[in-house]
């Protein structure tokens, strides 16, 4: 008996030390510079129609503003509400990713001490791009929550926030959990090239190829992906994400995001008609608690709408059930 506890013992101090090895080697590890990372060779431009385009993306195509305006803002959304938010841009919106850690949208605005103002277009670009801020350090939440885009939109979203009135206001740095920090030694900036832009004007299934897969990003959250493989996707393109999200409004609730593909049986808007996808689009948010940018979205064009549903239209066919967008917490797809 003594000699069977001796060796437990021997196991669970084994096991401790092995655990305390792992955590001294992420805690000393997981920081890498990316400052050498050559910056995009984008320049802000005075022209009234680029400052315009980047305006549309900021407040509806891309989805900047509403995570970037302050969080009682944020808070304050109201399902239906087809308020684009952002009216100034100064961040302070708060995601808290459990072990991950806790995230905080940075001031956008141009001022020189707490937002973009000290920022070269380059390395703003960068930012927005890979994910890899002034310093070097990663924004690695930028690298997952904004889609990749043509040069000629980056330089739209840039010409478009060095137009706004600078405003001074610190946001708290970002915590990183101790799963985070082991993400960040699995991330790497993104490195793939700009996608080729397809303008917008008219409807073709090549704008909704380049805005899905690209700044409005639906493919981001509509497709399965691993955390510790630098969110790579696991699953077929917009087939659905199955990985349940707390609703921030009702603990006893939970979103997933659904499939998009045309399967007839499984695919969420399979039966739906373009002119109800674009009707849907106009009426923003029914439940509070949704991470999807309903507000934004709702300011979308018509053309860019149904060229999204056209793209969505023409994927191939994945059979993906994922049950209701909203459940209660635990539940599974039946």
């Amino acid at each position: 008996m003594k000699f069977l506890l001796k060796v437990v013992g021997y196991f669970l101090a084994s096991l401790v030390a092995l655990v305390l090895c792992a955590w001294l080697f992420i805690e000393l590890t997981w920081k890498k510079n990316y400052a050498k990372l050559q910056l995009p060779e984008i320049h802000a431009s005075s022209d009234p129609g680029v400052i315009a385009q980047g305006d549309y993306l900021v407040h509806a195509v891309s989805h900047c503003s509403i995570c970037h305006e302050p969080a009682e803002q944020f808070k304050a959304l109201q399902p239906g509400s087809t308020d684009p938010g952002g009216a100034d841009l100064i961040g302070g919106h708060e995601w808290q990713a459990g072990p991950f850690g806790t995230f905080h949208a940075a001031n956008i605005t141009p001022d020189s001490e707490t937002g973009i103002g000290g920022l070269s277009d380059g390395e703003l670009a960068r930012v927005i791009r890979q994910g890899v801020r002034k310093d070097g350090s990663q924004a690695v939440f930028m690298s997952f929550v904004v889609g990749p885009m043509a040069d000629e939109d980056l330089t739209a979203i840039i010409s478009y926030l060095r137009t706004l009135p600078p405003m001074k206001h610190d946001n708290p740095k970002d915590e990183l959990g101790l799963a985070g920090k082991l993400v960040m030694k699995l991330f790497e900036p993104r490195s793939d090239p700009a996608p080729q832009w397809a303008p917008p004007g008219g409807i073709s299934i090549e704008r909704g190829r380049y805005l899905a897969n690209g700044p409005a990003w639906c493919v981001g959250c509509h497709t399965a992906a691993d955390p510790f493989k630098g969110m790579k996707f696991t699953g077929a393109p917009l087939s659905g994400n199955p990985e349940a999200e707390p609703d921030p409004t009702d603990p006893d609730f939970e979103f997933v995001e659904p499939n998009l593909t045309p399967d007839p049986e499984t695919g969420h808007i399979t039966q739906w008609t373009e002119d109800a996808f674009v009707a849907r689009f106009k009426v923003g948010a029914v439940f509070k608690g949704t991470k999807m940018p309903w507000p934004n979205f709702a300011h979308m064009t018509e053309d860019d709408v149904r060229s999204i549903f056209r793209y969505l239209r023409s994927l191939p066919p994945t059979k993906n059930y994922i049950g209701p967008t909203r459940r209660p917490k635990g539940g599974k797809a039946q």
